[in-house]
């Protein structure tokens, strides 16, 4: 009887310790290894095809094959711009010496380049250093306001807020000036309090990052938990409509603690197109 319960103890221990490798390495895989997503967007306000990449929640990755596999797709790609929808770095960064470099090589690809605060780059205390290195690489960084982005697609406007997790994101305001009848693509980072601004102002399209898709996803239930959203949240990873806007979370491309399941490190292409 002792035998057989020892046995039984040994083998339960053995698939135990089998999953537990299989969940690293898999956790490991998603974590080193980043996608392209492609999403699809329609309206009637463009008369041609505008390409966004967006690149969000670098966290402030160390140089190597990830990092320069994630300029090498920019540079096949060749998008109409760039969007850097926020946490470049982390809350604890010191200095810009990691993540300079990596904005330094996208700005050598000359594809305009867009960005907008997130909460890491407010709790490091470093974002006024931020902002004046991307300016210096002639990135366009938005806070709170829009710029106009016209070309063969038609009348766009980029309207960027800052940070809404950090209390600081305003739609209202950056919408201050935008054109009535252009397209209004809304640069953000954090989803939660803006996804309510969006159903009473004039969006067509917003892309943010933030939540990393929960960083552990389980089939059925999907993210467990993001920061702003607590558990089981209602804005994780993806598209999202509230009246005449769509929301597209993107899960990120880094992450502050080294762990992600079910939610691979990614970037995304958005084609917005016309009807």
């Amino acid at each position: 009887m002792l035998r057989r319960l020892l046995r039984t103890l040994l083998v339960l221990t053995l698939v135990g310790a089998v999953l537990l490798a299989a969940v690293v390495l898999r956790s490991r895989w998603e974590t080193g290894h980043t996608r392209l997503e492609t999403v699809e967007h329609r309206t009637d306000q463009l008369s041609q095809e505008l390409r966004m990449l967006q690149i969000t929640d670098v966290h402030d990755m160390r140089p190597g094959p990830q990092r320069d596999g994630i300029v090498a797709q920019a540079r096949e790609l060749r998008p109409d711009l760039v969007a850097l929808t926020g946490d470049l770095i982390n809350s604890y960064t010191k200095d810009l010496s990691r993540i300079e470099p990596f904005v330094a090589e996208l700005a050598a690809l000359d594809i305009p380049l867009f960005y907008v605060p997130g909460n890491h780059e407010w709790a490091s205390g470093l974002l006024p250093q931020v902002v004046e290195m991307l300016e210096r690489h002639g990135v366009v960084v938005l806070r709170n306001a829009n710029q106009r982005f016209d070309g063969p697609w038609g009348s766009l406007d980029v309207v960027g807020t800052d940070d809404y997790h950090t209390g600081v994101g305003n739609l209202e305001q950056a919408l201050v000036g935008a054109r009535p009848k252009a397209y209004h693509l809304v640069l953000t980072h954090s989803p939660e309090k803006l996804f309510d601004d969006l159903g009473r102002l004039d969006a067509d399209l917003a892309v943010c990052g933030h939540t990393h898709g929960g960083q552990v996803r389980l089939p059925w239930l999907g993210a467990l938990y993001t920061p702003g959203g607590g558990f089981l949240p209602r804005l994780d990873k993806g598209l999202f409509r509230n009246g005449a806007a769509t929301l597209y979370i993107d899960s990120g491309v880094g992450q502050s603690t080294p762990m992600r399941l079910g939610v691979q490190s990614q970037i995304t292409l958005h084609r917005i197109s016309p009807s």
